[in-house]
């Protein structure tokens, strides 16, 4: 091979080298989701300001929490796609859990760390302070879990007694949390790389790698989904039987993922203002 040659090899070598790099670059500057093989996505509501939280309702209509500061924080119903505002005058509102008819919505900031809304009718229950990951713990329970320095707490909370369970305190800006449907319970701290597992008064690592991870949603087989709270970079991802498994990249501050009645993966991607459908191909 003479000298020519050998420089257009290397030349070729460094360019498919580089060509993811330059590949996710574009990605990020474009602001484009990357999803993985066999996944596809839409936008499915837009100009929703700072939207975080996600639920269906029993009609498949979605309510959403736009985490505004200063009072300005709502609840919104969105149906046939419009958008109407159930409840305002919400300080960073967060996570959203509908069970047996209520609302509980997570506030981050302000007085009152959780609100119950039913009926038209707004309750502000004194159970948590700072309050951010919401999830349901069977038996007509719910867990929270606290978004503080150093001071955090997971609680399992009896809505109709009011009695509180401390799980575990200490945690130092607990964000996400979900319970599986064998009862284990997994949470993340954004501080932190690690999936916490808690189980029978003991908690441990169930897996790391995370950034900034944020939502947490366990489903129905056992696997859970994670998102990363990143301006740029975050992502969407599926841990399962102790590996992690990134299912989109490259997503603007994602907050909570659910599974629609469609099956389909919705999701809030917050600096973007909207709500991305996945959708799982054939």
């Amino acid at each position: 091979m003479n000298l020519g040659i050998r420089r257009h090899a290397r030349h070729g070598l460094w360019l498919l080298a580089t060509f993811p790099v330059v590949l996710g670059l574009a990605y990020a500057y474009f602001s484009l989701p990357l999803v993985s093989a066999g996944l596809d996505y839409q936008v499915f509501a837009e100009d929703l300001q700072a939207v975080s939280a996600l639920a269906f309702d029993g009609n498949g209509d979605l309510y959403a929490t736009l985490e505004k500061r200063h009072g300005q924080g709502q609840l919104v119903h969105i149906r046939r796609g419009k958008v109407h505002e159930v409840l305002g005058g919400m300080d960073k509102p967060d996570g959203i859990l509908l069970q047996g008819g209520t609302l509980y919505i997570t506030n981050e900031a302000g007085p009152h760390g959780l609100i119950a809304y039913a009926q038209g009718v707004r309750r502000d229950p004194d159970w948590a302070i700072g309050a951010e990951g919401i999830a349901d713990a069977g038996a007509d329970k719910i867990l929270v879990i606290e978004d503080k320095k150093r001071t955090g707490r997971l609680l399992r909370i009896d809505p109709a007694t009011g009695e509180i369970e401390i799980l575990l305190s200490g945690l130092k800006q607990a964000e996400g949390v979900c319970q599986t449907p064998g009862g284990e319970i997994y949470y993340v701290e954004k501080t932190s790389d690690r999936l916490s597992r808690y189980s029978n008064g003991q908690s441990d690592t169930a897996a790391t790698g995370l950034t900034k991870p944020a939502f947490l949603n366990c489903l129905a087989d056992g696997s859970i989904l994670i998102t990363e709270d990143r301006t740029n970079f975050g992502r969407l991802l599926r841990y399962r039987d102790g590996t992690i498994e990134v299912l989109a990249r490259f997503l603007e501050s994602p907050q909570s993922v659910i599974v629609g009645p469609d099956g389909a993966y919705y999701l809030a991607e917050q600096r973007k203002n909207r709500i991305l459908k996945i959708i799982h191909g054939s």
